[in-house]
């Protein structure tokens, strides 16, 4: 590394320690809306659930990770299931020229907010690939839009991903768009059929691929391995984020937490309670007692907080303590970011997917589709817990999704 690129290292890193710091100092400040009702009725401090005994057959077992061999050697300090997402994927990238170029090709949207908008791209590719038709993104959405225009980015995948679909200078995608053979594949010709959808249990044949009855959720899960790719540099910075934290390198269990702009779209926000008694039942359930690191992934740092008040000997971790502290991801807030605010908030994002898709197990809220996204890069559907459906089981939902 040059002397020049060390200084500006040092100083992205000094600046975001800065940040951290005075997001850290605002996070004692803020009160969240169950703890002023606790006040308002004459309560005092926070909720704090009683704690769980563990039952007598499973006192004294060591936690599980000190049962299973563990690989040697590993460039980074974590867990099998994230250091895996941590290398190039074992899978092979997406051959996007290997189509039938004389057929209508698909235009694709990339929609916000992103893992929404990743959500309905991974089920057009395969669309795509199950009709050998050829593809293209186009992207234009509140991702890339600023008020600031020298602040807007030209391409999103472009800055984050290696590429999805051919280039638009592609001399065949302009041969098919000046002929009129592009078809819009618009995200509810997807989503609202069972078979296009992908729902769990169907089989699928893709030839050009070489998948004969293939099972949609493995389906998903590999067409999303060979078409989601982190550039080199964005993965290695956020693993090398993750392994800072420290626990992580056996197996941990994640909060899923999202706030923001939720509630406005109809959603009662899941109460940090929730999340401390799911965490001693699964502890008791998948750890055989042990309560291990729990990462959190948040868009309100102010429940970190509340968690380290309600379980002060639990060792919570999040990207909080190395970010801008964000109390709260509203999407129309973007058009008003700087490219340096952006490149923050996707920082700690990539991070925050890898730590969840990293768990052993993980316990969130459906009403977001990081959760969607999580699931698929993780490898068992019994490791969910989703704490806004409490009547039905995490199965049932991974089964529609």
């Amino acid at each position: 590394m040059s002397a020049k690129d060390n200084r500006l290292a040092s100083k992205a890193k000094n600046r975001r320690r800065s940040l951290a710091t005075t997001a850290m100092a605002s996070m004692h400040n803020k009160r969240t809306k169950e703890t002023r009702e606790a006040e308002a009725k004459g309560e005092t401090g926070p909720l704090i659930p009683p704690r769980k005994e563990c039952p007598p057959d499973k006192q004294g077992l060591p936690p599980l990770s000190q049962l299973v061999p563990q690989k040697q050697d590993r460039e980074y300090k974590l867990a099998d299931q994230a250091e895996y997402w941590c290398h190039p994927s074992e899978r092979a990238p997406l051959n996007y020229n290997d189509c039938n170029h004389n057929d209508t090709y698909y235009q694709i949207p990339f929609m916000a907010g992103l893992t929404n908008g990743l959500k309905m791209m991974l089920l057009a590719v395969i669309r795509a690939f199950e009709e050998n038709r050829c593809l293209y993104v186009t992207e234009w959405n509140h991702l890339m839009m600023r008020t600031d225009k020298t602040q807007e980015l030209k391409s999103f995948i472009g800055r984050y991903f290696e590429p999805i679909g051919l280039p638009l200078d592609n001399e065949n995608v302009l041969e098919a768009r000046k002929k009129g053979r592009v078809e819009v594949s618009h995200w509810m010709k997807n989503w609202d059929d069972r078979v296009k959808r992908r729902m769990h249990g169907l089989l699928h044949n893709i030839t050009s691929l070489g998948y004969e009855n293939m099972e949609s959720t493995l389906l998903k899960r590999i067409m999303l391995q060979r078409m989601w790719r982190l550039q080199p540099a964005v993965r290695e910075e956020s693993c090398k984020s993750l392994e800072s934290k420290g626990g992580l390198d056996e197996e941990y269990m994640a909060f899923s937490v999202r706030r923001g702009d939720k509630d406005t779209e109809g959603f009662e926000f899941t109460k940090s309670i929730d999340y401390i008694i799911a965490a001693e039942d699964v502890s008791i359930e998948h750890f055989n007692c042990h309560m291990p690191t729990i990462f959190v992934a948040t868009d309100d740092c102010a429940v970190m907080d509340e968690f380290r008040t309600m379980r002060p000997e639990w060792n919570f971790v999040s990207e909080c303590e190395n970010s801008d502290g964000h109390n709260g991801f509203i999407l129309s807030d973007m058009k008003t970011w700087t490219l340096e605010q952006t490149d923050e908030h996707y920082r700690k994002f990539f991070v925050e997917l890898i730590g969840l898709a990293g768990a052993k197990f993980f316990i969130g809220v459906t009403y977001t589709n990081v959760a969607w996204w999580a699931a698929y890069m993780r490898p068992h559907r019994w490791s969910h817990k989703f704490l806004d459906k409490p009547g039905q089981s995490a199965i049932h939902t991974l089964d529609v999704w």
